[in-house]
């Protein structure tokens, strides 16, 4: 399951995709899965369709209503990980699913178990900078979400 978030409490600043463009990007990036990751991947609105802040407890809290059998875990990045102690409800979480970090290339360990995957060394926080400054590579992102950002201009691309 790919749950983005609809308005997530901790952030800051104003988002400049909203809740349903974020949807529509998960949406696109499965597009350029391999039909198998296809099949076992579906992008969900819970979080987008809430009204008010989300919180990944009042997700998880959801999902075990629906699935009481199945066992969760909860796959997060690198950033996310080391302010994962000011989550809501933070210790009642790592009860509810185990946590597994997508690490970073070259960042320290986290206290949850970890993946490292071939991937690109960027953040999300990095990719709408350099979008916004026009020296973003394009094929670092999948080509259909791309295309969306595009299409829609967000984060400053042309």
């Amino acid at each position: 399951m790919v749950i983005p978030s609809g308005d997530p409490y901790m952030r800051i600043n104003k988002a400049i995709a909203g809740p349903k463009e974020r949807l529509a990007m998960c949406e696109r990036a499965l597009d350029d899965l391999s039909d198998l990751a296809q099949d076992k991947t579906v992008v969900l609105d819970i979080e987008v369709t809430r009204k008010g802040p989300t919180y990944t407890f009042d997700t998880l809290q959801s999902l075990k209503a629906f699935f009481p059998k199945d066992e969760f875990t909860l796959i997060i990045g690198t950033d996310a990980a080391f302010s994962f102690d000011k989550w809501k409800r933070a210790e009642d979480l790592k009860k509810m699913a185990d946590v597994l970090v997508v690490k970073r290339p070259g960042e320290s360990k986290s206290e949850f178990k970890e993946v490292e995957i071939q991937a690109l060394d960027i953040s999300a926080t990095k990719v709408r900078e350099e979008l916004a400054k026009g020296t973003f590579n394009p094929q670092a992102l999948s080509k259909s979400v791309m295309g969306y950002i595009k299409e829609r201009g967000l984060y400053g691309s042309k």
